[in-house]
């Protein structure tokens, strides 16, 4: 796995995963997470859905929300509130209005997410849709989570841990050094990630 992968190589980018049943790549980040040694209780966690999903790409009984995935996972892969239907059933995109702080995950499910305040380092947005951030872009985002490759993600100052596309991501060190800390846009275009001005 490259160095974004191990930048979003978490649990929760792993629960994700599974969820859209992406049993492979869910399986390799069980699989990493698990030699790279942990605490004995998150160990034996990881370890034991590491055996729950081999055994449902087995096709085994076990289910995508066994009871080794803690509340705490699948909280926090949840929107933070349900979209809100607007004029003729058109759903309004997740409003995030606080700051996202270290260790959050804001999961914009079917819709785009809007941030009106600072990403910390180490926050994680995730959108099936667009990410608009207006404010410092610090932490990971990744849009398009759900093979939506026309999304994109827009933000007032870019200064990403790691942003992405669908599958298609970039690193910190990896980010064109005119826009960093600058109004940007990133896109998906020919297999890749595009950070471009705003």
């Amino acid at each position: 796995m490259d160095a974004a992968g191990e930048l979003f190589g978490t649990e929760t980018m792993a629960e994700l995963c599974a969820r859209q049943g992406r049993l492979d790549d869910a399986l390799v980040i069980y699989r990493r997470l698990c030699a790279q040694g942990a605490d004995e209780e998150r160990h034996e966690r990881w370890s034991a859905r590491l055996r729950a999903l081999e055994a449902q790409r087995l096709g085994g009984s076990a289910g995508l929300h066994g009871p080794s995935v803690p509340a705490s996972s699948r909280a926090s892969l949840a929107p933070a509130a349900a979209p809100e239907p607007g004029v003729n059933g058109h759903a309004l995109p997740l409003v995030v209005r606080q700051t996202v702080r270290s260790g959050q995950i804001v999961y914009a499910q079917g819709n785009d997410l809007i941030v009106l305040a600072p990403v910390n380092p180490g926050a994680q947005l995730l959108a099936d849709g667009n990410i608009h951030v207006y404010a410092p872009l610090r932490g990971r985002a990744v849009a398009g989570v759900r093979g939506a490759r026309e999304a994109r993600i827009f933000c007032q100052r870019l200064e990403a841990e790691l942003v992405g596309i669908d599958t298609a991501t970039v690193a910190a060190e990896s980010l064109p050094a005119d826009r960093f800390g600058k109004p940007a846009q990133i896109s998906f275009e020919a297999g890749r990630c595009l950070v471009a001005p705003l």
